[in-house]
């Protein structure tokens, strides 16, 4: 059986938890590749200072000591695609958290125009619909190597493999891409209508009717009346002053003839 492997922790966490920049930085890393949390983002942050811990060993020893050492460190990241040709030391500690993220299987599916978006491509990955070479991959982490790049397809036996699939970005691109004189005719089958006829058309069948309601012109009438009512119900007590005044007008005038 053998003895069993010590697990340790494979991160380390930041001095600051809670420094709002970094968390800033990190969040948008993890939206923009699809991540599943932070320790993805720690993970690859501790693997980088490793590499560059090792290259600034390298660079305080002698050219003779450091030969064989920088050989292997320039050519293990270059297996890896995260140098090129030609590379140094120096370019060794111009890394990036970026060029890790870009060598990753999910990240590498997706620009491959395999799957629709970052978290479309982890799905397929931890489904077992990829395959690198003759082996499932599932493990969206997996840094891929420049020689297995080519080798990435979907799985055989998986319903992906088809290039009709609806879930293919190929398929989901067209598909939103509907032209109006299509979305006019599905609304016409929609209502029941004619394959081929317009949208309003129902097949023969006639549209129910309805009872006519009150027109706009009436129920403005009936507005006006109501209104004039309530006016009529506010001046009414001005209007009878107003005839007494006039009543007494008449009999004062009336008394005056009299007399004279």
């Amino acid at each position: 059986m053998g003895d069993p492997k010590r697990i340790r922790k494979k991160y380390k966490t930041p001095r600051q938890p809670f420094e709002r920049h970094r968390i800033d930085s990190d969040l948008a890393l993890i939206g923009k590749y699809g991540l599943r949390n932070m320790k993805a983002v720690w993970k690859l942050n501790t693997l980088l200072a490793k590499f560059r811990s090792n290259a600034r060993r390298l660079l305080s020893l002698e050219e003779e000591d450091r030969k064989i050492g920088e050989r292997e460190l320039i050519g293990r990241l270059q297996r890896l695609g995260l140098l090129e040709t030609k590379a140094t030391l120096d370019d060794v500690l111009s890394l990036k958290i970026e060029t890790f993220l870009e060598r990753r299987l999910q990240t590498m599916v997706y620009k491959k125009g395999m799957a629709t978006t970052p978290h479309h491509s982890r799905q397929m990955i931890v489904h077992g619909h990829i395959h690198i070479g003759d082996k499932v991959a599932k493990s969206p982490s997996y840094i891929v190597p420049a020689a297995e790049e080519k080798l990435l397809s979907f799985n055989k036996n998986s319903p992906l493999s088809k290039s009709s699939h609806k879930a293919l970005p190929s398929n989901v691109f067209k598909s939103k891409k509907a032209p109006a004189e299509k979305r006019d005719s599905r609304r016409g089958d929609r209502r029941g209508g004619r394959p081929g006829g317009k949208p309003g058309d129902r097949g023969g069948q006639r549209r129910p009717q309805r009872t006519p309601g009150p027109s706009a012109t009436k129920i403005v009438e009936t507005e006006k009346a109501d209104i004039d009512v309530v006016k009529i119900a506010i001046d009414a007590p001005e209007a009878a002053i107003k005839k007494e005044a006039t009543k007494e007008v008449k009999k004062e005038t009336k008394k005056e003839v009299k007399k004279e």
